[in-house]
């Protein structure tokens, strides 16, 4: 019988059949602005890694509406199935309902491992997934492995800011739930020539608990926190003139603050004080205007990405961790400053 490579290629892989022990690999997509969003290719690059270490399949899910056409970027992303819940209930996320229709469908599919990614929906569905089904959950991967004796993920997470990495894992708890951090993967390339059809999931609308109504009036929104502010403008006792000083913080798009000097001034409040006593802070820019620098405040801002000092004594401690240095008094150098700044 004349049988062609092409016939025995394509026997081989009907005969192909899901590893036994698990419902595979799972990625819930996120759309952005009616796309895929790059975390779910991302997503869907590490599910493919670890499914082809499992000896599994990949699936993907897709909840919205008008986003069955979507499917086929994740079939050409790696997936090896599409689920899609298709439904008006669906089209702006509501977290009772999209947790209905991924607890019924995970609990009828039973997959080993669940990606999420670490985004607004992905970091209100997971844990609460993980809860209902009795799994484990990792957030904020950056990395995986897998040990494939006991077909545990093992997930690289960053702690303290990034400076070191936390290997964690769930070695019990099945299934295995993870968010991933947007841009700790590579996407995977798109092949247009995978093809598939997704398979449409039936939506029994669940009442959100939370409604938009619109938008809040009269309502201004909470300061961020001077401990996460992003442009600090401090004052010190040598600082002379603190209307200026507020002026620079306006001017910079910062938040006001100072040491203790400025606080026994009656400057600023308890709150604002700078110091490993009062407010440890980290912002991209830290501006210290006639602040000696004694070791509590400076031990307070040494996460600073760039630090300025503006102090008319050149042997104040401050300039021995400021990046940038100004030996000047304060109340001569800030009007041409802010009228440098003001002026664009």
């Amino acid at each position: 019988m004349d049988v062609s490579y092409l016939d025995l290629l394509m026997a081989q892989q009907e005969e192909v059949v899901e590893a036994e022990g698990g419902g595979g690999v799972w990625v819930v997509a996120d759309v952005l602005d009616g796309a895929v969003a790059p975390v779910t290719l991302e997503a869907l690059g590490a599910a493919r890694t670890l499914a082809d270490a499992l000896g599994a399949y990949v699936y993907a899910v897709l909840l919205g509406h008008g986003v069955t056409g979507l499917a086929q970027t994740l079939t050409q992303a790696g997936a090896d199935g599409v689920r899609v819940a298709d439904h008006p209930a669906l089209a702006q996320f509501a977290l009772e309902p999209y947790l209905q229709v991924l607890a019924d469908l995970f609990q009828a599919q039973q997959p080993e491992v669940v990606l999420f990614g670490a985004t607004a929906m992905g970091q209100e569905l997971a844990p609460r997934l993980a809860q209902r089904m009795g799994g484990g959950l990792i957030e904020h991967v950056t990395a995986v492995s897998l040990d494939e004796a006991t077909r545990t993920v093992q997930a690289s997470v960053p702690i303290y800011g990034g400076e070191y990495l936390e290997v964690l894992a769930c070695p019990e708890a099945r299934p295995q739930f993870l968010t991933i951090e947007p841009g700790a993967f590579p996407a995977p390339f798109l092949d247009p020539y995978r093809q598939g059809e997704p398979t449409l999931l039936e939506v029994e609308p669940v009442e959100a608990a939370v409604h938009v109504v619109g938008p809040a009036g009269d309502f201004e929104p909470p300061a961020v926190p001077l401990s996460r502010a992003p442009v600090i403008v401090a004052a010190g006792r040598q600082a002379g003139d603190f209307e200026l000083v507020k002026r620079l913080a306006a001017a910079l798009g910062g938040q006001v603050a100072g040491d203790r000097g400025a606080r026994d001034a009656g400057w600023i409040g308890h709150e604002q004080i700078v110091d490993v006593r009062g407010v440890t802070v980290a912002p991209k820019i830290y501006v210290a205007v006639g602040i000696r620098g004694d070791t509590f405040h400076n031990a307070a801002i040494e996460e600073a990405k760039f630090i300025v000092a503006i102090h008319p004594d050149p042997t104040a401690p401050i300039f021995q961790i400021a990046d940038l240095c100004l030996e000047a008094d304060p109340r001569e150098v800030l009007p041409p400053l802010l009228e440098a700044l003001e002026a664009t």
